[in-house]
Formats: C-alpha cells, sequence, structure tokens
C-alpha cells in the first residue's frame, strides 16, 4: 500500500534530481576553472554552503522561502527535487573541479582554434573525459537522495511521502517489523545501486 508508493515516490525524486545535480555541479565547476570572472572565488564559496547549513535549517528554509505566490512549491514534487539538487550540488563541484584540474587547458584552447564554439567544446572535449566525475555525482546525488531524513522530513507530504519519512513514521507508530523490512529492501537497493557504479567504472 502506502509504503510501495512511498518508495515510488523516492525513486521518481531521486531518479529527476540525480542528473540535475550532475548538470549544475559540472556546469559551476567548469565555470570555476575554466573562467576568470570578478567574484569567482565567492561563487565558489556559495556553491559549498549547502553543505555547511544543517539539514533542519534547508528543511525549514524552503518552506518559509516557497509557501507564498509566485513561487509556491510547498507540497509538491518539485520542492523536493529542488532540495536534493541544491543540497548534493557541491559534491558535483567539487568531483568537476578536480577532474578538470586533470584535463590541460590545451584541448579547449586547440577545440577553440578550430571555431567550435564553447558549448560544442564542452560537449565533445571535456565530458568525454569527465565520465568517472559524472558517475560519481550521479550515484552519490541518487543514494543520498533515497536516503535522506533531515531536510526533507519537513517537505514530504502524504500524497508525495518519501521512504525515510515513512520508516519514521512506522517506528514513532509502533510497527518496529514493517520498519525494519522496508530499511532492509532500501539496503537492498542501495548496495545494488553502488555496485552498479563500479561496474560501470570498470
Amino acid at each position: 500500500g502506502s509504503a510501495w508508493n512511498s518508495l515510488f515516490t523516492t525513486m521518481l525524486v531521486a531518479a529527476v534530481a540525480a542528473p540535475l545535480t550532475a548538470i549544475v555541479g559540472l556546469l559551476s565547476a567548469y565555470v570555476i576553472t575554466r573562467h576568470r570572472f570578478v567574484g569567482r572565488r565567492a561563487f565558489e564559496f556559495l556553491t559549498m554552503v549547502s553543505f555547511a547549513v544543517p539539514g533542519t535549517v534547508i528543511g525549514v528554509a524552503y518552506i518559509v522561502a516557497f509557501n507564498v505566490a509566485p513561487l509556491e512549491l510547498t507540497g509538491g514534487l518539485a520542492i523536493l527535487v529542488l532540495c536534493f539538487v541544491f543540497r548534493n550540488m557541491p559534491v558535483g563541484v567539487r568531483a568537476g573541479v578536480a577532474a578538470l584540474a586533470q584535463i590541460d587547458k590545451t584541448l579547449d584552447e586547440a577545440s577553440s582554434t578550430l571555431r567550435a564554439s564553447t558549448l560544442r567544446t564542452l560537449r565533445r572535449v571535456v565530458l568525454p573525459l569527465l565520465r568517472p566525475a559524472i558517475v560519481t555525482t550521479l550515484v552519490f546525488s541518487f543514494t543520498h537522495a533515497m536516503t535522506a531524513v533531515s531536510a526533507v522530513i519537513f517537505l514530504a507530504t502524504a500524497k508525495y511521502n518519501l521512504a525515510t519519512v515513512y520508516i519514521i513514521g512506522r517506528v514513532e507508530a509502533g510497527e518496529y517489523p514493517l520498519a525494519i523490512a522496508y530499511s532492509t529492501v532500501l539496503i537492498f537497493f542501495m548496495l545494488a545501486t553502488t555496485f552498479e557504479r563500479q561496474t560501470s567504472m570498470r
């Protein structure tokens, strides 16, 4: 019943948030490492702020910020995706910065010399070399979205309930066998995801 619904909702949210996290994080890393502009250090610092703020604070802040028009997202699916994207974005940024530091800038310059646009250079030259960083960001974002508690416990609703919130609800209701069974399913699902990541990296 509601147990499966919460699991499928969590998988949907994680599947949508993971690629968005990778895109935003790696594009931010590309801008930080490949471009020089005023405020670059401040921008890099701001991409890491969400890791320094406790999840409970982020959850409450999202409710306050998105509970009024024109961005009234509270109670919907979009606010959960938005929360996961910016909560996990620092991992994508740091993975991208580390990977781009190992890629010589002359590759970008050679592509520009051949009159390739920045978008084409990014798609044909940079992205293939960033494959390990992309896979790492996708897997981390997906698994973290599946198991996160602190921020989303304020954002989940009866319509869009999440696996971890459902487990906490069963524990509070004294239904420990159901909570344990659900947690076991979630653990095996996460192990399978991590194993798939190891296989794809070979």
